[in-house]
């Protein structure tokens, strides 16, 4: 099944495990009753901020893959303080110890018990990155995790890079 990249905002959490994909503004869309209401927060645990956005369900996704998000996605995640995991793929010289705020930092190579560590569930919300589009790191480690049974991982292609040209602030790993 072929992935449609559009601003994706994925507002899941525990049992529901369902995405709402974000309607571009040249097309926007009512939001439909069971995944967002326009100005109200999702069921799914996203706010209001997010919602207001338009959204419409998500086509099925395979248990065995992932979705993106863009930085205006994420950005609205992250302003809206949906519970998320955010997780630096970059290891190594291609670590150069800033991230997004909040990431942690978890390699491709990772253990079940590293990542157990980090993600509370596994039904939790992932987003994994790395430096940019041409990084395989965080593809590697969504893989990784999926292979661990986690359940609701998206992957932000554009990574570091992009999220620090698009001005937004970073932090010096911990």
């Amino acid at each position: 099944m072929k992935m449609h990249h559009v601003s994706l905002i994925a507002v899941a959490s525990a049992g529901v495990g369902a995405l709402c994909w974000a309607a571009e503004p040249a097309s926007p869309v009512a939001a439909p009753a069971g995944c967002c209401a326009a100005k109200v927060a999702c069921p799914m645990g996203a706010a209001k901020a997010v919602c207001a956005m338009g959204a419409v369900p998500a086509p099925a996704v395979p248990a065995h893959k992932y979705g993106l998000i863009d930085t205006r996605a994420l950005q609205a995640l992250m302003q809206a303080k949906v519970p998320a995991v955010v997780l630096d793929a970059r290891a190594g010289k291609w670590d150069d110890g800033k991230r997004i705020p909040g990431a942690k930092a978890l390699a491709p190579a990772a253990t079940a018990d590293e990542a157990a560590a980090l993600i509370p569930a596994k039904d939790a919300l992932v987003i994994v990155y790395c430096t940019n589009l041409k990084c395989p790191a965080s593809a590697m480690l969504a893989e990784q995790l999926l292979g661990f049974g986690y359940t609701n991982i998206l992957k932000y292609p554009d990574g570091i890079e992009s999220w620090i040209s698009a001005g937004n602030a970073v932090e010096a790993a911990k």
